[in-house]
């Protein structure tokens, strides 16, 4: 398959940084370095962005991370905004997560298709010309030395002063530094949807925890929903009517995917002059989109620290282990999170979905935690979700910060 370059850098310079995988996190990493005047060249093996709609959730620290590139606007434009999660249990209305007392500027979770948000990236990285996308190639070999990283490929080799792997949870690069990883199977399986129309639901979201499993409904833009149900096989719309009682109408099914949540732990986030962000350097349950969203803060993280190396002079051996350290320990919370809500959430049989109506109405949305819901969804309280939440100073002063 021939590379295809959409962006020419400077023809006399070569890149400074390679970015392995030119999904949501790469894309946005190439914003943040191409805004500093950095050469950046992504290499993805797809010839073409996902069509599908994949992790659909954007959280408020993810929105301020965006407006480092001024994107937060083309994004709330083209989104929904979820100010309100209705969570219903085995008899009913258990409570609501309210996002509307949240703080900062955006008092919601965003709901917008992963295939848009691509789009947006794209277009924001091609007003840099010091940016070059190359399409087509896969990397299959790497080596570095004290001077640099050279990725090899069918279609040639590239050679840069440092890479970021941004590949995706089978990450070649990964496996190219023998990262060692735990993973851990949750054993549930869903199944998702999107539907047209929005079955009354509006712009809320509706968690629905029943003995029989769970059901996830999501606004979309255009008056559309995503529909998750607990269940390996089947039809989305039977499983909803059963649970819920909502009427979906087979006939507006506009796709349907089958998915596993798993977990994936790297034992470090960087080798030499090679840094893992994004789903290549953690996995975690993608109901919600903490994965994405974690990967988004990897790469404001990556982005500021590569900068204060290439720019600033500053060393980078420390700042890779910060970079290792905090990004691990915020992606060990939101796994961990992730699979604690997750878990409690597939419970089924009558006994376990009561308790956990009990716990839900009467200790979640109820009493002094309950106005931490709100936060603990967003992810406002994930460490270091932004840099503005990185509390070391020696790092806030090595990357420049006040």
């Amino acid at each position: 398959m021939t590379p295809v370059s959409t962006t020419l850098t400077s023809p006399d310079a070569g890149p400074e940084v390679a970015i392995v995988g030119g999904g949501p996190v790469g894309l946005l990493l190439a914003c943040l370095l191409g805004q500093r005047g950095i050469r950046v060249l992504v290499l993805e093996k797809h010839m073409e962005r996902e069509v599908w709609s994949q992790a659909i959730g954007i959280t408020p620290p993810t929105l301020q991370i965006m407006a480092r590139v001024g994107l937060d606007a083309a994004l709330v434009a083209r989104g929904v905004q979820i100010r309100e999660c209705q969570v219903h249990g085995q008899q009913g209305l258990v409570g609501t997560a309210s996002f509307r007392q949240i703080a900062g500027p955006h008092p919601y979770v965003l709901a917008l298709p992963q295939a848009i948000t691509l789009e947006l990236l794209e277009a924001e990285a091609a007003r840099h010309p010091t940016i070059e996308i190359k399409r087509g190639v896969e990397v299959t070999a790497m080596d570095q030395d004290e001077t640099g990283v050279t990725l090899m490929s069918q279609g040639g080799s590239f050679r840069a002063s440092y890479a970021v792997a941004c590949d995706g949870h089978r990450s070649r690069i990964r496996d190219l530094l023998e990262v060692h990883t735990t993973a851990k199977s949750y054993g549930c399986h869903f199944i998702m949807g999107d539907f047209e129309g929005d079955s009354g639901l509006g712009d809320d979201a509706h968690l629905f925890f029943t003995a029989d499993g769970a059901v996830e409904s999501f606004p979309l833009p255009a008056k559309k929903r995503r529909w998750i149900v607990q269940a390996t096989e089947g039809s989305i719309p039977n499983f909803v009517r059963q649970r819920t009682g909502i009427i979906l109408d087979p006939a507006r099914q506009l796709d349907q995917h089958r998915f596993a949540p798993r977990r994936l732990d790297c034992d470090r986030l960087t080798q030499g002059r090679v840094l893992l962000g994004g789903d290549a350097a953690h996995v975690m349950s993608p109901i919600g989109g903490q994965g994405m969203n974690t990967g988004f803060a990897d790469a404001e993280f990556a982005a500021e620290m590569l900068n204060a190396i290439l720019r600033r002079g500053e060393a980078a051996q420390p700042l890779f282990m910060a970079y290792d350290r905090i990004r691990r320990h915020a992606a060990a919370t939101a796994a961990t999170r992730a699979a604690v809500g997750m878990g409690v959430g597939v419970w089924t049989g009558m006994w376990k979905a009561s308790l956990r109506d009990f716990i839900f109405r009467y200790f979640v949305f109820r009493g002094p935690f309950s106005r931490h819901v709100g936060p603990w969804f967003a992810m406002q309280s994930i460490p270091a979700c932004t840099l503005e939440k990185v509390v070391c100073r020696q790092t806030r002063r090595s990357l420049g910060l006040p």
